[in-house]
């Protein structure tokens, strides 16, 4: 009688031993996956750790240049509320909400001059690609979230009346006052930064008392050039120039304090 050998399905050849099971669990419970290619470990000495730093800094929008000429970057988009309040001009505002939009956040502004915004809107495809208009009082929620953070620019004039769209989480709000006003100390109290453009020396010495300015600084704002603010923390104090790129300048031309 002829005997025929019993053959291993390629199926049961693939199926591991007791043994190799083990072995896998015992891996995995020590944090490792399965088996990969084999290659040198790659060793690096401790004196040599800081050649690994990347040449960062924060994320957000890049509002300028500081004194070293480093970029200053302001970190708008939060999941905390944020209050900003420009003492400043138009320019200025507007350079920093396309910088915003451009980060990939919806700019929502709030203004009693639309015609000054129009050109923006057009430039950005006409209110359905990041930027849209409202009159006063009119903005509506705007369902911030940290996949759309949201900045709302209100450019109210002098008196900027109480909004109803406050900041929230990832829902920061920019209040631009072209000058100091009987309101300008309640926004200077809830804002969490402050950029200060050209004053007169009045208003200088004002916000020297306001913020617990130094001297140095008081004297130096009604003398800053076009496109150069003092944004100002509870702490810090950093002088920036806005440098526009060549489509910004076709935008909106060149930096004024005036509009």
């Amino acid at each position: 009688m002829t005997t025929v050998p019993t053959t291993t399905s390629g199926q049961d050849a693939m199926r591991p031993t007791a043994s190799g099971m083990r072995r896998m669990g015992e891996r995995l419970r020590h944090g490792l996956g399965l088996i990969g290619p084999r290659h040198g470990r790659h060793g690096l000495p401790l004196q040599q750790l800081d050649t690994l730093a990347l040449p960062i800094g924060d994320d957000g929008v890049v509002a300028g240049v500081d004194a070293e000429g480093q970029p200053a970057v302001l970190g708008i988009n939060r999941p905390t509320p944020y209050d900003v309040v420009l003492i400043g001009g138009l320019w200025t505002a507007q350079v920093l909400a396309l910088r915003t939009a451009a980060t990939g956040a919806r700019v929502a502004v709030e203004t009693g001059r639309p015609q000054a915004w129009m050109q923006m809107v057009h430039a950005m495809g006409g209110g359905q690609n990041g930027l849209a208009v409202y009159e006063v009082g009119r903005v509506p929620p705007q369902g911030a979230s940290a996949g759309t953070p949201v900045l709302v620019v209100r450019d109210c004039g002098m008196r900027p009346p109480r909004g109803r769209v406050v900041s929230g989480p990832w829902q920061s709000v920019l209040t631009l006052l072209p000058y100091l006003s009987p309101v300008a100390p309640r926004l200077l109290r809830q804002a969490r930064l402050t950029g200060i453009q050209r004053v007169s020396p009045d208003e200088a010495a004002e916000l020297g008392r306001t913020m617990g300015l130094s001297r140095t600084e008081v004297e130096s704002l009604p003398g800053l050039p076009d496109g150069v603010t003092l944004w100002c923390t509870d702490r810090d104090r950093q002088y920036v120039m806005t440098q526009p790129t060549d489509a910004e300048i076709g935008l909106l031309g060149t930096p004024r304090r005036m509009d």
